[in-house]
């Protein structure tokens, strides 16, 4: 079979044999695949820096009968500096973490991919707050696997004023008079609604250019906290992790 040439992201990794590492990556072309590094352990290695977590490059890739083997890789990014701080390390891995688990496998979301690399980013810049950057990314990552809130219009009447709770249970926001009959939802402000509105509907480059107050950043997490966990229903290792910082 011929080889494959994609553009990828190893999410994670994980040591085989003497010299050798299991790979799980996000491909362009592929989507999610398991790709088995040879000899990449080895200091001497030429696949060394392209198999380890968040490497980002150019993969030839060799298909087997159940996974991938990488051949050849030519690096793109390293984001070698997200290493330098515990609690960077931290979002980042959560970053990957979660991409990998709501990936398909043999499926692409090149809009995901996409995120996740611009997310990595972002994080290393360290412009704009580390909680701000993984409400972005949570909640468009939500919105690309078909999870996406409705925020303009309350989910029950229709209504599109004096919006003030959030449900997860109906999947967006209501007005004043449905959140009291409803059970389970978050109290939420307009400037809060709007801020998701505008995440949602910002294309990707033009996201992490923004800040907001600590009100807004206290409501974000606790809309997007229940809103994963009502959807997903997934221990993230590396959030309880950053829970624990």
């Amino acid at each position: 079979m011929a080889d494959i040439k994609t553009k990828g992201i190893v999410v994670s990794e994980m040591p085989v044999g003497e010299n050798d590492k299991r790979l799980v990556m996000l491909t362009k072309d592929k989507g999610k695949i398991v790709v088995f590094a040879r000899g990449a352990r080895k200091t001497t290695s030429m696949l060394l820096a392209g198999s380890q977590l968040f490497a980002y490059g150019d993969f030839v890739l060799y298909k087997g009968k159940s996974a991938y083997t990488m051949k050849h890789v030519q690096l793109i990014e390293s984001f070698h500096a997200i290493r330098h701080e515990i609690e960077l390390l931290a979002y980042g891995l959560y970053v990957l973490e979660f991409g990998e688990y709501i990936s398909e496998e043999n499926n692409p979301n090149t809009a995901l991919m996409k995120l996740m690399l611009k997310t990595l980013q972002v994080l290393v810049k360290g412009k704009i707050n580390q909680e701000l950057i993984m409400r972005i990314f949570e909640l468009k990552a939500m919105s690309y696997i078909g999870y996406t809130p409705c925020v303009t219009h309350c989910v029950e009447c229709g209504k599109t004023d004096m919006l003030d709770a959030f449900s997860n249970q109906l999947g967006g926001v209501l007005c004043k008079t449905c959140g009291v009959v409803q059970k389970s939802t978050v109290a939420i402000r307009e400037s809060t609604i709007y801020t998701l509105h505008y995440i949602l509907a910002t294309p990707i480059e033009q996201l992490f250019t923004f800040k907001v107050d600590d009100g807004i950043m206290d409501e974000l997490k606790r809309v997007m906290i229940r809103f994963i966990g009502y959807h997903l229903d997934h221990e993230f290792k590396s959030l309880n992790f950053l829970l624990k910082l």
